[in-house]
């Protein structure tokens, strides 16, 4: 299990998606993930979604 955490400015869902994407990108095998934790930051007139995903994966 690895931790990794991801950003999006459109939601948690397509932050989700980025992390999963970047590590299968990078030769992981993923098995599944546990979404750890949600939060987000306010950076002046926009909204940061940012998660924190324990992930099950597989290197070769």
């Amino acid at each position: 299990m690895i931790e990794v955490v991801e950003t999006s400015e459109k939601g948690y869902s397509e932050a989700v998606l980025k992390a999963i994407k970047k590590l299968k990108e990078k030769g992981g095998k993923v098995h599944f993930f546990k979404l750890v934790e949600p939060r987000g930051a306010v950076r002046g007139d926009s909204i940061e979604f940012q998660v924190v995903l324990s992930v099950a994966v597989e290197i070769e």
